[in-house]
């Protein structure tokens, strides 16, 4: 369980010259970075792990990096112009944390850095929530922004194709943020949300995920509700009606509060109408009472997307931005890497990359790959990675989802947890449900194994879809050149 309330404020370098950051190569803090950069601010950062596509992008930005935790690190820097930044990587005991405190360095979280230095200098905090969709509603909604020329502040959990980045300083007065349930710091406990104080906020659905911080959904819940009743009475929420939990938090709302629904539900303000799905995307008008807001036409498919799509064009709508731009930054949106993102084609074989990795997502992306490829055998390669998804709270639900595939591969625990044996997900139990089933399904527990095994198993018209909440140990872009090479 997270804390009830943030800590008292640390008191702020009002002018600083330099941010330090320890967890730089994180996909939030590494976004900071940026961020901190393109504002002017030198940087430098400490990690225990530096790879693509992050470590690709620190080192464009020109933020300078150290390998492991070392107090040394801090040696040269001056605790009255340098502030660090602590990621939730590191623990109460991290060396260099310890040294940072001991030798006076202001020390914040991700981000409460964020809100200090950034959003409470915005005019509109536009922060878009929920278990699934955060990142791809999020970018959706700045490339409208872009589209309307309002040149909007980003900061996201992904590498947003337009910037090459997860983050971007604009010049307007609208900061898009993806505002995460999980929490920021180990001396900061609250969920990192709670320190945005969005003007606009979206809420697109609500489930139980992050089983090393809730007991059960009732806790994310509950700060969710804390989140919207924070909100002033001149805030806006734009809610996913269909969704009861999210109902439930915004029941409260102490400002005005826009339904959004794709199933004609009763009461809500928003309805997404005539979705079809065709030539790999999806179409389908929203509509408020009389008034069609914007007809939308994407390359991206799955119902998930749908909803993400639907939401982005109320809350822009809710922006005062004009149809025109919502429909032209919807239909030229550049994508999110990560997010059904199609690494390679090779001797007619499709790998795909996602970051599906709760049972949900697995199944609604699986189910978005079937629809653009019908007809053609799909391989789900799954890695259980997230603190969720390496537990046994799901171990029902990932077989149901992995149904969808015609065959899975399901890789080895990636580290040994300290969990008793009961909590943990039992994959071969996972496989077993499978073929059960009657899907071809097997573990194999290397990502070298996994790449060999693919190689000479797939053929012409194959789809590959590699879910993973990390590199995966890099398997889709091996798998391509391991399937350029065969025949050699």
């Amino acid at each position: 369980m997270t804390a009830s309330e943030k800590r008292a404020c640390p008191g702020w370098m009002s002018n600083p010259k330099r941010f330090h950051l320890l967890g730089v190569c994180g996909t939030g803090m590494g976004a900071l970075g940026v961020l901190l950069c393109q504002k002017g601010y030198v940087v430098s950062g400490s990690d225990t792990g530096f790879y693509p596509p992050m470590s690709d992008i620190l080192a464009r930005s020109g933020i300078r990096t150290m390998s492991g935790w070392d107090a040394s690190h801090l040696d040269g820097l001056d605790p009255q112009d340098t502030v660090v930044v602590v990621g939730n990587v590191c623990r109460r005991t991290n060396e260099e944390c310890a040294a940072a405190m001991a030798r006076g360095f202001l020390t914040l979280s991700q981000p409460e850095t964020l809100y200090h230095y950034f959003l409470s200098q915005s005019r509109r905090r536009l922060v878009v929530s929920g278990t699934h969709g955060k990142t791809t509603t999020s970018s959706l909604l700045a490339s409208v922004l872009e589209s309307a020329g309002r040149s909007p502040s980003v900061f996201v959990g992904g590498e947003v194709m337009a910037y090459r980045c997860g983050a971007h300083l604009g010049a307007g007065e609208d900061f898009v943020v993806e505002g995460d349930e999980y929490d920021t710091a180990w001396f900061d406990k609250v969920p990192k949300f709670w320190h945005y104080a969005p003007t606009h906020l979206c809420i697109n659905n609500i489930e139980f995920d992050h089983a090393d911080i809730y007991a059960d959904v009732e806790e994310i819940v509950g700060v969710f509700e804390k989140l919207v009743r924070d909100m002033g009475p001149d805030g806006v929420v734009c809610y996913n009606a269909d969704d009861a939990r999210v109902c439930r938090v915004v029941s409260g709302a102490p400002c005005s509060s826009h339904g959004v629904s794709l199933e004609g539900r009763a009461g809500a303000e928003f309805y997404g109408e005539n979705v079809a799905f065709c030539d790999g995307g999806v179409s389908l008008d929203v509509r408020r009472g009389g008034e069609v807001i914007a007809h939308i036409v994407s390359p991206l498919t799955g119902r998930h997307n749908a909803y993400n799509l639907t939401c982005a064009a109320v809350m822009a709508h809710l922006a005062e931005v004009p149809r025109e731009a919502i429909e032209a930054g919807l239909a030229h949106y550049l994508g999110v890497r990560k997010r059904q993102e199609v690494v390679g084609v090779a001797r007619g074989v499709t790998v795909y990359d996602d970051f599906a990795h709760h049972p949900t997502a697995v199944r609604e992306t699986v189910s978005a790959i079937r629809a653009r490829h019908p007809g053609h055998r799909i391989w789900g390669v799954f890695e259980m990675k997230s603190n969720t998804s390496r537990r046994a709270i799901f171990q029902k639900d990932y077989p149901e989802a992995l149904a969808l595939c015609d065959a899975v591969i399901l890789s080895a625990p990636w580290k040994k947890d300290d969990l008793p044996p009961e909590m943990l997900i039992d994959i071969p139990k996972i496989v077993e449900d499978l073929n059960a089933r009657g899907v071809d399904a097997r573990m194999i527990a290397d990502v070298d194994d996994i790449v060999s095994y693919l190689a000479g198993a797939c053929r012409e018209g194959d789809v590959v879809l590699g879910m993973s909440g990390s590199a995966f140990g890099g398997l889709h872009h091996r798998l391509v050149d391991a399937l350029n090479r065969r025949g050699e």
